[in-house]
């Protein structure tokens, strides 16, 4: 059975956001298609196998990192995953706890 996918509002945005500096950046949405790619087959790999993600400190919360500059938090239960944040590795790593506790709905 494959779970449903729900996206936060916040990941959402990060997608967004990334997909357009992507064109801004080649000129073009290949790089873009790409890196989207990337995502989906990891989305589609946790659908699968939901335990297949790194563990973090947090109850129930896992990462993949699908492309070296991003990694994929996520949330899983019985019938959906939780898309809960993307992060550009090159922020810090301390600024993520900061994120989800500030937007309970991830």
């Amino acid at each position: 059975m494959v779970k449903q996918i729900n996206w936060s509002p916040l990941a959402k945005e990060e997608l967004r956001n990334l997909l357009l500096s992507s064109l801004q950046k080649h000129g073009n949405k290949e790089q873009g298609k790409v890196i989207y790619s990337l995502f989906q087959n990891a989305l589609h790999r946790i659908t699968l196998n939901p335990f297949i993600g790194q563990a973090t400190e947090a109850d129930n919360i896992r990462y993949i990192t699908p492309h070296p500059d991003y990694t994929l938090f996520y949330r899983h239960s019985l019938l959906k995953i939780e898309v809960l944040v993307f992060w550009n590795n090159s922020h810090k790593a301390g600024k993520i706890k900061t994120i989800l506790k500030e937007n309970p709905k991830c």
